[in-house]
């Protein structure tokens, strides 16, 4: 039987024709699987920038507070986004600034030699034993710091220089907490269990780059437990119940001062010049101590007056560091005369209500409280100092407790604010139906 003929051209046409089906599904297959890994890696990096952006996101809430607080600007790009990266030096430069609550540092430590970054920071907290030379120093003062290295460092500043209570019992069960050493632990435990670490306490992660967020947490909890942001022994307000209405107005409240008092309105609040005291705060913050010893030094002594032993030179020499003008030296006699033929003796208290300190569009105002007893005096009229230039002014009760807003003014060679005279009637902030004044 005889073979049909195939030529060889349809063959080829055959194999042509099923070379292309084939090709045509390695396309589509090649294009799927693209589309596949496309989307896989879509995926992954969708979920990276979401996981990412949740972990962030938990710390973007102290960004607010380091601007207010006046931390912010203290960072090497004065910004607290809490994404960037921070450098060793940094690092030791803000955790300074939250200790003693300044911008810089030049009024504390001793000038260096040292040219690297931040160096006089780094300097002083070698010197105080906060940091060890081989941990920051010239050589990788620009090198990122990795967050267990900032832990240590802020528990040793609670240990050697606020003598703060430390307490590094495991309270709280940390996943990772056998990666750290001996040093390490003890700074997690106790900054964990003064809720100094607040995000994530259970899951440290020491050993990654410190972001900014972590040590803007780290700042703010840090300034608020120990209260390093206000003067003296104040503490800052934790009371719900004592918040003022108006608490947006200010940096903080205390938790010595009457929320009243700060709901007291402001002079000249509509100015366009005016700052309230959450924005005058960050700028100005290293000299509210001074601004509370003056204030209270110089209305101090205004309100506790003795007709048995005070003299002009005493009134001069006692009021004159505090006061923007030199004082009138007949004024001042005036009144010591006045004093001494009325027996008037006086005792009071004075007590600055922080961080009530504004600008009114002219004058910066502090806000003080004075408790005031008239204890002897033959007249009711003119008892305190500068009344007699002023018309008459009244005292219809023998107790007060008077609020003020005190006005002050830089002069021409510094920064200090020092107190413009005036009648304690005229910057009354709140009126007392005890007082009467009558002009001249």
């Amino acid at each position: 039987m005889q073979e049909d003929f195939v030529p060889s051209y349809k063959n080829e046409e055959e194999r042509l024709k099923v070379r292309k089906e084939k090709d045509k599904k390695d396309r589509r297959r090649k294009i799927i699987i693209s589309i596949i890994v496309a989307v896989v890696i879509i995926a992954i990096l969708v979920l990276g920038y979401i996981l990412a952006n949740i972990n962030y996101s938990k710390y973007e809430k102290y960004e607010e507070k380091m601007e207010i607080y006046g931390f912010a600007k203290v960072y090497d790009n004065q910004r607290a986004n809490t994404r960037d990266k921070v450098t060793k030096s940094e690092a030791v430069k803000m955790i300074l600034s939250c200790l003693y609550n300044v911008p810089d540092i030049e009024g504390i430590a001793m000038a260096t030699d040292a040219q690297y970054s931040n160096a006089i920071w780094v300097e002083y907290a070698i010197k105080q034993g906060i940091v060890a030379r081989e941990e920051v120093n010239e050589k990788n003062a620009d090198s990122k710091v990795k967050y267990q290295e900032v832990l240590v460092w802020l528990y040793n500043i609670k240990a050697k220089i606020l003598d703060a209570e430390i307490d590094t019992e495991e309270k709280t069960s940390i996943k990772d907490i056998n990666s750290y050493n001996t040093d390490q632990k003890l700074a997690i435990y106790d900054l964990v269990n003064s809720n100094i670490i607040t995000v994530n306490p259970k899951n440290i992660k020491g050993y990654q780059t410190l972001y900014k967020g972590k040590l803007n947490e780290l700042i703010i909890n840090f300034a608020e437990e120990y209260n390093t942001i206000t003067v003296g022994n104040a503490r800052i307000n934790i009371n719900e119940d004592k918040i003022p209405d108006n608490v947006e107005s200010y940096p903080y409240t205390l938790a010595s001062v009457e929320k009243s008092t700060y709901e007291l309105p402001f002079s000249n609040s509509d100015s366009a010049d005016f700052i309230s005291p959450v924005t005058l705060y960050k700028d100005n913050k290293q000299y509210y101590a001074q601004i509370k010893s003056y204030i209270e030094n110089y209305f101090g002594y205004l309100t506790n007056v003795d007709y048995n032993n005070i003299t002009t030179g005493q009134v001069k020499r006692r009021l004159k560091k505090y006061a923007l003008e030199e004082l009138d030296d007949k004024v001042v006699e005036k009144y010591v005369n006045y004093v001494k033929a009325n027996k008037i003796k006086l005792t009071g208290k004075v007590t600055a209500q922080l961080p009530c300190v504004y600008f009114d569009g002219k004058d910066y105002r502090v806000r003080i409280k004075i408790e005031l007893t008239v204890n002897e005096s033959n007249t009711k009229d003119n008892i305190l100092l500068y009344d007699l230039e002023n018309g008459k002014t009244t005292y219809n009760n023998d107790q007060y407790t008077l609020y003020v807003d005190v006005k002050m003014s830089k002069n021409e060679e510094s920064q200090t604010l020092f107190i413009q005279e005036g009648t304690i009637e005229s910057m009354l902030a709140k009126s007392n139906s005890g007082i009467v004044s009558v002009g001249d």
